[in-house]
C-alpha cells in the first residue's frame, strides 16, 4: 500500500485553505506511429531588441517591450509580468528511494513570467518567461503559432522563432461521434440559440481563480530526463493553461507539483473513474491536501476531478489547449456547436477538434455565466488569502516599515535622497522630530489646532493635530442614535435617513422609494436580495420580515449618476410605482453602496441589522441628554462631550476653544480681535487724510480768492 511520509502527513497545505482548482495528470508518453500529428514549417534567428516607450501616457512598472522581425514582417511585443504561483510558497512533491512521497519548498523564480500582446494586432497573445535567459514561450497571432526559444550560448541574444502547425488529429476529437451533450439544467436550449448574437466579450465575468495541482507520471519523467526539466516542464504547461483560461476571465494558478520520479503509485494505462490510479487519488492525494475543489461537468469543486493527458508526442502548447478544454469541461461548459465563433480564430478551445487556438468562444462565455451564477461552483470565488508568519519575516530598514530600533523608514536610498526628514540608516536627520503621517509637517510635529481628518458627513466629527506627535487622533463620530434629519439618526458615523442615501447616489432630487418597490429583495438576484456569503456566487432573497433591509430603492431620479467600474442599477416599475436601485457584482473591489445600511429603520423603533429587521434603538442604550454637555454640546461614539466653540471640554462649562478630549484642540481664536480691528483703524487713517486734504482745499481757495474792482465811467457834456 503506498504511504505518505512523515513530512506529508504533519504539514498541511496552507495555501490550500481556500482551494480553487482542479488536477491534471500527465498520462505517459505513446509516441504515434507514421508522421507526427505536428510539426515546424519555418525556422528564423532574431534578435529581440528592447523597446523603450515612447507614448504620451505613464509606463506602468513591469511592462517590457520588444522588437523583433519574424513571418516577413517586423513586431513588437508589449508584455506585462504575470503571476502563476498561489500566493505562498510553492510544493513539490517527489519520491524516496522506497517510493515514499516526500515534500520539498525549493527556490523557483517567480517573477519572471509574462502574458503580453503583439503591437497593432488585436487578440494576439504572447505567453513567454525570462526565467533562464532570453524570451522563451509561444506567439499567437489570429491562426498562426510560433514558438521562441533563445539560442543556446549565442553571445547577441539570438533566438530561434519557429513557426508550428498541427493535423486534424493533433488533439483529436473531444466526444465520440454520435456523443450528445448531457441536458443541462442551467443552461436552456433558447439561451444556447442566442449565443450566437452575444460577442465573446460581452459576458466577461468577474474573475474567478482555479488553483492547480500537476502530475507527472514516472514514464513521462523519464522522457523529459530529469526532476528540474519535469518540475519546468509542468510550470511551462501550468503558463500555457494560465494565458488560455483568462480569457474566461478566470486565473490558473499552480499550488502543488508531483512527479513519480521512482515508480507509479497505481497502474497509470487506465485513469478513468474507478481506475486503480483514481481510487489512489481520491484515497491518499485529495484528502492531505486540505481540498474543497472531471471529466464530469460541475466537479471542479469535488474530489471527482482528477484530468488525466495524454502526451503522445505532441507540442507543449497543444497540450496546454487539451488540458484548457478538460477544464473548461470540469467547470461545466458545453462543447461548442458549429453556430459558436471566437474572435480571430477559426476554431475555439470547446471545438470538437480545437487543434491549435488559445481561446474560448461566444457560447463557452454565456454558459460560464450561468454556471457561476447556478452552479456549485463557490470554491472558485474564494478568496486568495496570503498568510504572513511575522516571526520569519525579518525586520529590515528600507522596507517603509517603522520597525523596533527605527525612527523612521524612508524606503529605498532613491527615496531617502529626496527625503529631508528621514536618512537612509531610518534615522530622523538632525532637528526633525516626524518624516511622514498626518500631523507632520515639515520634518516637525504640526501645531496644535491643525486639521487632520476633515468630518465625510452630517454625523463626523473633525480631529485636530495636538502639536505633540505625528499621529491624529482616532476617529470619532456622533454618537449612535443622535438625530440626523426627521426620519433618520446617526448610526456608526452615518445617517440612516433613507432618502439621504438615495441621494448620495442618484442625487439631490432622489428619496426613497414607496415600500412596493422593496418587494424586489424578495427575488434574490443581483439588484434584489437580503444576503450574499463571500464564498457563494447565488443571492438569498428577504423574508417578508426583512424585505426593507435588503437592496436600497429610490425614486424621483433627473439625471443619472457617475457610477462606478462594473456597477450598474436597474429601472422597474413594480404595483405602479417607478423603483431604481444598485446592483451587486460578485468578485469586483468596487465600494457597495447600494445596501440598506446597518441601523436603518424598517418598523418603529426596530432597526436593520446585517440585513435582518431584529436591532431595536433600546440596544443603542442612547443617553446624550442636553444636560450632559450642559445645553454646549453634543456626544461623540465615546460618550464624551464634544463642545461647541467657546467652551472647553469635557463639561463645556468653563469658556474655552470648543472640541472634545478625543479628537484633539480645535483652533484657538486668541489674536483675532485684534486681526479684526486692524482693517478699521487702516480705514479711519485714510477717510481721517482724505478729510484733512479737503478742507486743506477748501482753505486754500477762501485764501486766494481776489478783490474784483469797480470803474464807474460817467458822461460828461462839452458845450460848444
Amino acid at each position: 500500500k503506498e504511504r505518505l511520509s512523515a513530512g506529508m502527513r504533519l504539514v498541511t497545505l496552507k495555501e490550500a485553505l481556500w482551494l480553487l482548482g482542479f488536477w491534471a495528470v500527465l498520462a505517459s508518453v505513446q509516441c504515434s506511429q507514421g508522421r507526427p500529428s505536428w510539426r515546424y514549417i519555418s525556422s528564423e534567428v532574431v534578435v529581440p531588441r528592447k523597446e523603450l516607450h515612447h507614448g504620451k501616457g505613464v509606463q506602468m512598472p513591469g511592462w517590457l517591450s520588444y522588437s523583433l522581425h519574424f513571418g516577413g514582417q517586423r513586431h513588437i511585443i508589449h508584455m506585462r509580468p504575470k503571476k502563476i504561483f498561489w500566493p505562498g510558497h510553492l510544493l513539490v512533491m517527489t519520491q524516496d528511494d522506497q517510493g515514499a512521497l516526500q515534500m520539498d519548498y525549493p527556490f523557483i523564480p517567480s517573477d519572471c513570467y509574462y502574458l503580453g500582446y503583439l503591437e497593432e494586432i488585436p487578440f494576439s497573445r504572447v505567453t513567454v518567461d525570462t526565467c533562464y535567459g532570453g524570451l522563451r514561450g509561444f506567439i499567437k497571432l489570429d491562426d498562426l503559432t510560433y514558438e521562441i526559444n533563445p539560442m543556446k550560448e549565442s553571445q547577441r541574444f539570438e533566438h530561434v522563432v519557429s513557426q508550428i502547425v498541427a493535423d486534424a488529429n493533433a488533439v483529436g476529437p473531444m466526444y465520440p461521434l454520435g456523443y450528445k451533450e448531457e441536458e443541462d439544467p442551467l443552461f436552456s436550449p433558447e439561451d444556447a440559440s442566442a449565443a450566437p448574437r452575444i460577442a465573446s466579450k460581452a459576458y466577461s465575468s468577474h474573475r474567478a481563480n482555479l488553483k492547480g495541482f500537476l502530475h507527472c507520471t514516472r514514464e513521462m519523467h523519464n522522457s523529459l530526463g530529469n526532476l528540474s526539466n519535469s518540475i519546468t516542464y509542468l510550470i511551462d504547461l501550468g503558463s500555457i493553461m494560465d494565458s488560455m483560461i483568462l480569457t474566461l476571465d478566470t486565473r490558473y494558478y499552480i499550488s502543488s507539483l508531483l512527479v513519480y520520479n521512482n515508480r507509479d503509485p497505481a497502474n497509470t494505462g487506465d485513469l478513468a473513474e474507478g481506475s486503480a490510479y483514481y481510487q489512489y487519488y481520491q484515497r491518499t492525494l485529495y484528502p492531505n491536501l486540505d481540498n474543497q475543489y472531471a471529466i464530469r461537468t460541475h466537479t471542479v469543486c469535488g474530489n471527482r476531478n482528477l484530468l488525466p493527458v495524454g502526451h503522445l508526442g505532441r507540442n507543449k502548447i497543444i497540450i496546454g489547449v487539451v488540458a484548457s478544454a478538460y477544464t473548461g469541461r470540469s467547470i461545466g461548459l458545453y462543447y461548442d456547436v458549429m453556430s459558436c465563433v471566437c474572435q480571430r480564430r477559426s476554431v475555439c478551445i470547446m471545438f470538437y477538434s480545437p487543434s491549435l487556438t488559445d481561446t474560448f468562444s461566444n457560447c463557452s462565455f454565456l454558459h460560464i455565466q450561468h454556471v457561476y451564477h447556478y452552479a456549485s461552483v463557490d470554491c472558485m470565488f474564494q478568496t486568495a488569502f496570503v498568510y504572513h508568519n511575522r516571526s520569519l519575516a525579518n525586520d529590515r530598514c528600507g522596507d517603509k516599515k517603522v520597525d523596533p530600533g527605527e525612527t523612521c523608514d524612508c524606503g529605498s536610498i532613491k527615496e531617502c535622497y529626496s527625503n529631508p526628514c528621514c536618512t537612509d540608516e531610518c534615522r530622523l536627520t538632525p532637528g526633525s522630530s516626524c518624516s511622514v503621517d498626518l500631523c507632520c509637517s515639515n520634518c516637525n510635529y504640526s501645531h496644535s489646532g491643525t486639521l487632520c481628518r476633515p468630518t465625510q458627513n452630517i454625523c463626523d466629527l473633525p480631529e485636530y493635530c495636538t502639536g505633540t506627535e505625528r499621529f491624529c487622533p482616532g476617529d470619532v463620530y456622533l454618537q449612535d442614535g443622535t438625530p440626523c434629519s426627521e426620519e433618520g439618526y446617526c448610526y456608526h458615523g452615518n445617517c440612516t435617513d433613507r432618502s439621504m442615501h438615495c441621494k448620495e447616489i442618484f442625487g439631490r432630487n432622489a428619496v426613497n422609494a414607496a415600500n412596493e418597490c422593496y418587494s424586489i429583495n424578495k427575488r434574490g438576484h443581483r439588484y434584489g436580495h437580503c444576503r450574499k456569503l463571500p464564498t457563494k456566487t447565488s443571492f438569498y432573497g428577504c423574508s417578508d420580515a426583512d424585505v426593507l433591509c435588503g437592496r436600497l430603492q429610490c425614486t424621483n431620479l433627473t439625471h443619472l449618476p457617475v457610477l462606478q467600474e462594473h456597477v450598474g442599477f436597474h429601472q422597474s416599475v413594480i404595483s405602479s410605482k417607478l423603483c431604481f436601485g444598485m446592483d451587486l457584482h460578485r468578485g469586483t473591489e468596487t465600494n457597495d453602496v447600494g445596501y440598506v445600511r446597518t441601523g436603518t429603520l424598517c418598523r418603529p423603533r426596530v432597526f436593520c441589522s446585517n440585513t435582518y429587521c431584529n436591532g431595536t434603538l433600546t440596544d443603542l442604550r442612547y443617553d446624550c441628554i442636553p444636560e450632559k454637555c450642559n445645553y454646549r454640546g453634543i456626544c461623540n461614539n465615546r460618550r464624551n462631550c464634544h463642545c461647541h466653540i467657546g467652551w472647553d471640554p469635557p463639561y463645556c462649562i468653563q469658556v474655552g476653544i470648543g472640541g472634545s478630549v478625543d479628537s484633539g484642540p480645535p483652533p484657538k481664536l486668541r489674536g483675532s480681535l485684534k486681526q479684526a480691528q486692524a482693517p478699521t483703524i487702516y480705514l479711519r487713517l485714510l477717510f481721517g487724510r482724505l478729510y484733512a486734504f479737503i478742507a486743506a482745499m477748501l482753505f486754500g481757495v477762501a485764501t486766494n480768492v481776489k478783490s474784483i474792482k469797480t470803474t464807474t465811467v460817467k458822461e460828461v457834456t462839452v458845450n460848444a
